[in-house]
């Protein structure tokens, strides 16, 4: 192997190292967003970075490698602009609120990256024929929501309901946005997110 991953005993990759593996991601995410998993080899991939396939190799060993952390880059990079927006509430109701509004502007304002991620969860599988990302990446942000909703219950915030059911109709709703946008890029997304904090609001509140 002979990508630039971290282990004990190397050194930290310089800024060339690091800004060239940030240009192969993004170029990922391009490339995938606008041809389409199956489309997206990496020689495509090494085409639309103005470099050669051998670059590519260099620091990431296969597609599968380089698949992997275009997941965790978009993953982490939506963590990053949504959990502040979510700690930054007093209470359950806001955090909720806050969580529908922060998903709906990070959508509509990486776009690439949402169609980027869309595309790998429905095509890449593992060895058995599962889907790799779909299960594995959904189901620590339904963790993490039912978290947020239990809170609320607790709290008195909420009403009773399924915790599970809940989570999974707030995450259908929230993840029905991109291909929404890819229709109608004109989509009022601001009032968007105020009819589903409307809904949710409505649907969770202890009356």
């Amino acid at each position: 192997m002979r990508t630039k991953n971290i282990s004990d005993g190397q050194k930290l990759p310089s800024f060339i190292e690091v800004a060239r593996r940030t240009q192969l991601i993004e170029c990922a995410i391009e490339t995938i967003a606008t041809q389409g998993y199956a489309q997206a080899s990496l020689a495509q991939i090494a085409k639309q970075a103005g470099i050669s396939k051998s670059v590519i190799t260099y620091y990431f060993n296969s597609k599968e490698t380089l698949i992997e952390q275009v997941v965790k880059e978009i993953l982490t990079d939506a963590a990053h602009f949504i959990g502040p927006q979510l700690a930054a509430q007093s209470t359950a109701r806001l955090r909720l609120q806050a969580y529908i509004q922060a998903h709906v502007e990070y959508i509509s304002t990486h776009l690439k990256q949402m169609m980027a991620i869309m595309e790998i969860a429905i095509h890449v599988r593992t060895e058995e024929g599962k889907l790799r990302y779909g299960t594995a990446t959904e189901q620590p942000v339904l963790t993490a929501l039912k978290t947020l909703l239990r809170k609320g219950q607790e709290e008195g915030d909420f009403r009773a309901f399924d915790l599970h059911v809940m989570a999974v109709t707030i995450r259908r709703a929230i993840d029905a946005l991109p291909p929404v946008l890819i229709a109608d890029p004109d989509l009022d997304v601001d009032l968007y997110a105020r009819e589903l904090v409307t809904l949710f609001d409505r649907a969770t509140r202890k009356e």
